[in-house]
């Protein structure tokens, strides 16, 4: 429920947090994904030491606490012998459980990808390697050690300063550690309210990106050097060639 309010929140006030610049809108994608979950799970903690603290003391805590919902240790267990709470419990955790495998699975496949590209080229920078390749692409990968891979084709059709721009928002996205914020924002979303997170996720992305298009601007003094660096890359590249997991 909370997760499904903060979602429209974000929606309706998008025009807004878009006025107050990407990185206000970045935060406030984060808190639509993590405050939900993190304040669920403090909750059930609270109810839970409560519940314990009660039995410790030798009280009946569900006849002293009937007139409302409540956590019991001592007695929750009957709940699960309800076939439909077994069911939700099940799907529930197969829910969670397959987002978070998926996820995993992403990111170990972008971080083998990115040491093999590491071995194929030769470095151009800190964290930065240059890979032959026909394909114009530039993108960073893997969650353990984030890598900048720049394809030769896209080297050369850029000119010098072209080159500082890409350069400088991919290393942005490592400074500013995106790939593992987002790989936490992937599970927090497992918990939020279906088909919304996505959405959520992708004004992250996108607030995260015009965060690294300011930071090669400041590189490069030039804003028109920067956009130009940009659809010079995806003028001519395929939609996809970042490995999943990678940004």
């Amino acid at each position: 429920g909370l997760s499904l309010l903060f979602s429209v929140a974000l929606g309706l006030g998008g025009r807004f947090l878009r006025r107050m610049g990407p990185c206000v809108e970045r935060r406030a994608a984060t808190a639509a994904r993590v405050l939900p979950p993190v304040f669920a799970f403090a909750l059930v903690v609270v109810l839970a030491v409560a519940s314990a603290r009660a039995l410790s003391a030798g009280t009946a805590h569900c006849l002293d606490h009937a007139h409302h919902l409540h956590l019991c240790l001592k007695h929750s267990v009957a709940w699960g012998s309800h076939p439909w709470a077994l069911c939700l419990v099940i799907a529930s955790a197969t829910f969670v459980g397959v987002r978070f495998i998926l996820s995993a699975w992403a990111h170990w496949g972008a971080q083998r990808a990115a040491s093999r590209l590491r071995t194929l080229g030769t470095p151009i920078g800190e964290r930065a390697f240059l890979v032959p390749s026909n394909e114009r692409f530039a993108f960073t990968a893997g969650l353990l050690s984030p890598t900048v891979v720049f394809s030769s084709a896209a080297w050369e059709v850029l000119e010098p300063e072209q080159r500082e721009a890409i350069l400088a928002h991919e290393l942005a996205h490592v400074a500013h550690g995106d790939l593992w914020r987002r790989a936490a924002l992937g599970i927090a979303a497992s918990f939020g309210a279906l088909f919304l997170p996505s959405r959520v996720l992708r004004l992250w992305e996108l607030s995260a990106e015009r965060i690294c298009d300011q930071q090669a601007v400041l590189a490069v003094d030039r804003p028109s050097t920067v956009a130009s660096a940009m659809l010079a890359l995806v003028k001519a590249a395929p939609p996809r060639l970042a490995p999943e997991g990678g940004v």
